[in-house]
């Protein structure tokens, strides 16, 4: 594909503001789809809501790349809004960009689609075991949409990223700093299940590249940086950079899972918390601690490599969080 012009949902987010970057550095113009303008924005913006078709009419003008990473990530009690954004706002955003003559949509799913079955490595051709939890099976819906559009003269790609981190995160590695500062992290099954992580800007440039290139169209790409690390090992890197002490109480998985199921119960009863979200819930014990394995070798089959190893990505995410948080935000 040239270098014309790509819309970007969720561009103000963790994945979104990294892809509007690489596509920035590929030559592409960037028109991004915000809710309320943006200062100072380094793209044109289109304000516009997922929840709202008509507010989304004229997002694709000219456009040639949709790369459609705006979604509700909410994993506690999410209503019926996580719907209206994941699968009907994904569905209003191909309407759009079918009715304006889009050539490739790129669609980010999540790794959660395929289940958390620890005794088997997971690739593409794995079949979908969609868990019973809102985002995941919100995720599923959305990419079921895509896939009824393909074809006709709009060409479709599926992404699906393992743990994302990197500047603008707003769940992994922030609550892993707030538990280690406070003293509330606790290992699982003594840090040995494995986890895998992408950094947002190496998967900014895994996304533009499956989105442009021939080989990419109608592809379906886990992305992860195979950088071999488990939990315990996340746990312990995060806990020398921010000065804490690792945790060193651990719980067998299942355990864990108990736990979760409690602590969800408190949260519904406004215990322990002020917002009323848990401490932690069984979703997330599954996804972060479930040991899943992923092979990400058709991604590197069209010429991906990760451009940031561990220690640097991890380094530059959390000084933007810390800047963040030194400004309030």
């Amino acid at each position: 594909m040239g270098s014309g012009v790509a819309l970007v949902t969720g561009v103000t987010g963790c994945v979104g503001r990294a892809v509007a970057a690489a596509l920035r550095d590929k030559g592409w113009s960037v028109r991004g789809l915000v809710r309320a303008p943006v200062p100072d924005a380094t793209y044109e913006a289109h304000v516009g809501d997922l929840t709202d078709p008509e507010s989304l009419r004229g997002s694709c003008t000219g456009v040639e790349l949709v790369v459609h990473a705006g979604a509700d990530l909410t994993d506690w009690r999410p209503g019926r809004r996580i719907w209206r954004v994941n699968q009907d706002g994904t569905r209003a955003m191909l309407d759009e960009a079918r009715r304006c003559g889009v050539s490739r949509f790129v669609y980010l799913s999540t790794v959660d689609v395929f289940g958390f079955d620890a005794a088997k490595v997971i690739d593409e051709a794995s079949a979908r075991r969609v868990p019973r939890y809102p985002y995941p099976r919100s995720k599923a819906a959305g990419e079921d949409l895509a896939w009824s559009y393909h074809g006709n003269g709009l060409d479709v790609t599926v992404v699906y990223p393992t743990w994302v981190f990197g500047p603008g995160d707003r769940n992994l590695l922030p609550e892993l700093v707030r538990g280690l500062r406070d003293d509330k992290l606790v290992q699982f099954d003594r840090g040995a299940p494995p986890i895998e992580l992408t950094y947002s800007v190496n998967l900014a440039d895994a996304i533009v590249l499956a989105g442009t290139t021939p080989g990419g169209a109608g592809g379906r790409f886990i992305v992860g940086d195979s950088y071999g690390l488990t939990l315990g090992q996340l746990f312990a890197a995060v806990a020398e950079r921010i000065g804490a002490r690792p945790p060193t109480f651990s719980i067998p998985f299942g355990a864990a899972l108990a736990a979760g199921a409690l602590s969800e119960l408190a949260g519904l009863a406004g215990i322990g918390t002020g917002s009323g979200r848990p401490l932690i819930t069984r979703y997330a014990v599954r996804s972060v601690a479930g040991g899943m394995r992923y092979d990400v070798g058709r991604i590197r089959s069209i010429g991906y490599s990760p451009r940031f190893g561990f220690a640097e990505a991890l380094s530059r995410s959390l000084a933007e969080l810390e800047m963040e948080h030194s400004h309030g935000r």
